[in-house]
């Protein structure tokens, strides 16, 4: 490997999140002495860079290295190939570096880009009332019960401009100042300003008095592609349907959405009179019809549409939400083909670019961009949806810490249920635990889960090693880590615990009739488009919500019946290597 490469390597490395977890774990010689070509030796060292925390403790073992080898998920690649971009972009070796692109440009096309699919039914009828032929997208606008979408209407090079939107047409915090008169009077008084609380909460006003008070608004075709409500976010939910998400921690997270947004109504009308006063006649209605567009159902509107349609975009050197026309009808996939979203310096444009490149054969084809690693339960939340096959759902798995005199006891919630091994835990033996928990980063993430393959990540393992050892295994532990195996006996255990503990999870009630199985059979994403045939508003979405609930749960029971398969197929080995020894 050359030196500079080399050094680029760890300088990025160590800017990056967990650089000391990586650095303990990595073992550079692996990839030094693979006999991959250089531009997957590249992508692999960029996949370990970009790991975030998440990712990292999935992969927390002795084999840390190998397991970025290929992707991880369609998240990290696309960062890595970002990341990868970059690197080129840089480099003083045209030369090479035109031909590491030629393989990058292969990779997006074959690992990251959507497979092919048909063209959008939709898009067919927008393309005989389309604009410009030059254009590279299509517009299909949002109609009942149906979402608006982004559509291919033309080739793309590969990391191509896809669209660009000037920056005044962007509905954030700068340009709220200059075109709402609203915003500026707020911004304008430091008073008001203070009592608001903050950015979101301005544009939150500001969105309500663009839509429902200004007589002609700078935002118009803006606020004309907003849905006018959101049926399928949990937030508008009667309490019947959130009845489905009994059990769940979302529902938790809902509630107390709720009523977050029910104290900054009570907030919000103790100081709409001052803002009314200081707009001096500019909102051109009376003081008690002002008031009365600041309902908590219009709040919610318009929480729901930041939370659905804004990006956290870099702006100048600060992270700001914004609202971006015709960028903002873009839909989620865990496959995307917008890999790029920025805006330029200076007062720039906000662009958004492709990834792999845009062929003849993907014209029609609705175009997607990836929200992040959300798992339904937040593409629920905060956007309406959920997809039936999500490569990011995980399992949650209880696992709870404890702050022990000297360092920390952490003990699943299953295995302190059994007297003989938690009941009487001296604080030697705490310390002894808590401190190879530290050394090996083992509760990195705060939490732990079972990720979409049911394979219990090794770090699971190891913890669950480390607290059902017996005494004389312990030294091995402490000596050899705790990826380890010990006894036939206690792999055993920690086997059965794990199952044990999946089985109590995915038994668990769900909803009142406790019926989850006919979600099966649910394909693609389930939301705003899901049952348009029912017969009124109401009973459309009082099914479909409870389809969502009911795909969300058959998410999370596939990732335990495939946990469980995989703990009878591990104890099923162990059981035999256990008689052969014996023989």
């Amino acid at each position: 490997m050359p030196e500079e490469l080399r050094q680029w390597f760890w300088r990025e490395l160590d800017t990056s999140e967990c650089a000391p977890v990586k650095r303990f774990y990595l073992k550079l010689e692996v990839i030094e002495k693979s006999e991959l070509s250089p531009f997957l030796r590249l992508l692999w060292m960029c996949r370990i860079i970009v790991a975030d925390r998440r990712v990292v403790w999935e992969h927390i073992s002795e084999s840390f290295t190998d397991s970025f080898q290929k992707p991880v998920d369609m998240w990290n690649e696309q960062l890595a190939v970002k990341l990868l971009r970059v690197r080129l972009e840089d480099s003083v070796d045209e030369p090479a570096a035109t031909t590491l692109r030629v393989e990058l440009h292969k990779h997006l096309t074959a690992v990251v880009k959507p497979p092919p699919t048909q063209a959008h039914p939709r898009a067919e009828a927008k393309k005989q009332c389309r604009d410009s032929e030059d254009c590279p997208y299509l517009i299909v606008p949002a109609t009942e019960g149906k979402e608006g979408l982004i559509v291919c209407n033309g080739t793309l090079e590969p990391f191509g401009e896809l669209l660009r939107v000037s920056r005044k047409r962007m509905f954030f915090v700068d340009s709220v100042k200059v075109f709402c008169d609203l915003g500026r009077v707020i911004h304008d008084s430091p008073e008001l300003s203070d009592i608001i609380g903050g950015e979101e909460q301005l544009l939150v006003l500001a969105l309500i008095y663009e839509r429902f008070v200004a007589r002609t608004s700078h935002w118009k075709d803006l606020l004309l592609s907003c849905p006018t409500d959101f049926p399928t976010v949990p937030s508008y939910w009667s309490w019947n349907d959130l009845s489905g998400l009994y059990g769940l921690d979302v529902l938790d997270d809902v509630l107390a959405k709720q009523e977050r947004l029910r104290q900054f109504h009570t907030e919000v009308t103790s100081v709409l009179p001052l803002i009314y006063d200081a707009l001096e006649g500019c909102s051109g209605i009376e003081r008690e019809e002002f008031m009365g567009h600041f309902t908590i159902e219009n709040i919610m509107w318009a929480r729901a549409v930041f939370d659905s349609r804004a990006f956290n975009l870099n702006v100048d050197g600060r992270v700001v939400l914004a609202l971006v026309p015709c960028a903002d009808m873009i839909n989620h996939s865990n496959h995307p083909d917008v890999l790029i979203r920025r805006v330029e310096p200076c007062g720039g444009d906000f662009v958004m670019q492709v990834g792999a490149g845009l062929a003849r054969e993907d014209v029609g084809r609705e175009l997607g961009m990836s929200y992040g690693p959300l798992q339904n339960w937040e593409l629920l939340q905060h956007y309406g949806f959920v997809l039936d096959d999500n490569e990011h759902d995980k399992l949650p798995f209880p696992f709870d810490v404890h702050e022990a005199d000297g360092g920390e006891c952490a003990r699943t919630s299953a295995i302190a249920t059994d007297a003989s091994h938690t009941l009487d835990i001296d604080k030697e033996w705490d310390k002894r635990r808590a401190s190879l928990v530290q050394k090996y980063s083992l509760h990195l993430a705060g939490s732990c889960w079972i990720g979409y393959s049911g394979i219990p990540p090794p770090a699971l393992i190891a913890l669950m090693r480390i607290h059902l050892a017996q005494a004389e295994e312990f030294a091995s532990l402490e000596r050899h880590g705790p990826f380890t195996r010990v006894s036939h006996c206690t792999e055993l255990e920690i086997i059965a615990v794990i199952a044990e503990t999946v089985r109590c999870i995915i038994e668990l009630p769900t909803d009142p009739d406790g019926d989850v199985d006919h979600a099966e059979g649910c394909e693609g994403s389930v939301g705003s488009e899901a049952l348009a045939e029912e017969v009124t508003d109401d009973i459309v979405t009082n099914t479909r919500n409870v389809t969502l609930c009911k795909v969300l749960r058959r998410g999370l029971e596939r990732i335990g019946n495939r946990c469980l398969e995989w703990c009878s197929a591990r104890a099923a080995a162990i059981e035999t290597e256990k008689i052969k020894q014996a023989v």
